[in-house]
């Protein structure tokens, strides 16, 4: 089977691997047909590391992920044909925090696409049943947007958005357009600023309302998402942030830049939550792609087959508003 293969930072190799072997109890096969570039699969390009986590050594990339089911445990509701997505972190199961339900926090979760652990971007993957969700009337490009949505599913539950609340967003990347349509599916009123106006176009064109940077008149949201991880980022969402509100930390930035003014925090009784990937999210993913089916054409505008994926990842403009979906 090919899959995309990081060697090292610049050296990503489409490869002839040898297919998965025979099914595991509780496994399912799935032959991948869509997965979306995630700004980690660009940053280990890059970089070759992302904070602790080091390319070591050759690493299928990939996490954004959905396919068909080949072969399924018989006790389970999953259908060979089937259109599924792939939730990419399989926890422990076994610690106190996935014994309590927050297992995106469990210590030693096999993240896909994060070293050692290969990702999806091979045309076969054998993945837990448990982690597999079957994705109705979807298109694999449609469901491969459960991944990054969950992350702004998860940052909505954690500051508890409520029908009716002003709701503000910094950064209109694909993150923070996905965070704006979850909240706005908790029907609250959402608004989403960025310093590009490629990427305001593209939240204006999923019926987002979007405004430059800055532009937003302060203490006034009861919510904020801070998509981008960048200090200016941060200094507009705790600026903006209305008396008592909540503050959701999405955007990963360096240590230098992810600052926060504490004594502002204190003083107007913020309520800041950092968000680390998500938990229990996909069935509600999956939902909401089939609510908004007919606003995601931002997400699915660009295509390419896995042997453009070297020559893609070269060009400057990665991450493209506002996804770049690779087909197997």
């Amino acid at each position: 089977m090919l899959a995309a293969v990081l060697h090292a930072p610049h050296d990503v190799r489409i490869e002839d691997r040898p297919e998965p072997g025979r099914l595991s109890p509780g496994f399912v096969r799935v032959a991948v047909r869509a997965v979306g570039i995630c700004g980690s699969d660009v940053h280990y390009y890059e970089q070759g590391r992302i904070g602790d986590f080091v390319l070591r050594e050759p690493m299928v990339l990939g996490h954004e992920a959905a396919g068909v089911v080949e072969e399924a445990p018989t006790d389970s509701a999953l259908q060979v044909g089937q259109v599924v997505a792939l939730e990419p972190g399989i926890p422990c199961g076994r610690c106190v925090y996935c014994r309590t339900g927050h297992y995106n926090l469990c210590p030693t979760v096999q993240f896909l696409a994060t070293p050692p652990v290969d990702g999806a971007m091979q045309e076969v993957v054998i993945h837990p049943v448990d982690f597999v969700y079957a994705a109705g009337e979807l298109t694999p490009d449609e469901a491969s947007l459960a991944e990054p949505l969950s992350v702004g599913i998860y940052a909505v539950r954690r500051c508890g958005v409520q029908l009716g609340e002003r709701v503000a967003v910094i950064g209109a990347g694909p993150i923070g357009v996905l965070a704006a349509l979850a909240a706005e599916g908790q029907g609250a009123s959402v608004g989403i600023v960025d310093i590009d106006e490629s990427r305001r176009r593209a939240a204006q064109d999923t019926g987002l309302r979007a405004a430059e940077l800055g532009s937003m008149e302060g203490e006034a949201y009861a919510v904020v998402l801070e998509c981008t991880g960048t200090k200016a980022g941060i200094h507009e969402a705790l600026r903006v942030a209305a008396r008592g509100g909540r503050v959701a930390l999405i955007g990963m930035g360096t240590p230098e830049n992810m600052v926060v003014n504490g004594l502002d925090v204190n003083v107007r009784g913020l309520h800041v939550h950092g968000i680390f990937r998500y938990a229990h999210t996909y069935t509600a993913a999956l939902a909401l792609l089939h609510r908004y089916r007919n606003r995601l054409h931002p997400f699915l505008a660009e295509s390419i087959p896995l042997a453009d994926l070297p020559r893609v990842l070269r060009e400057p403009t990665i991450p493209r508003p506002l996804k770049t979906i690779v087909h197997l």
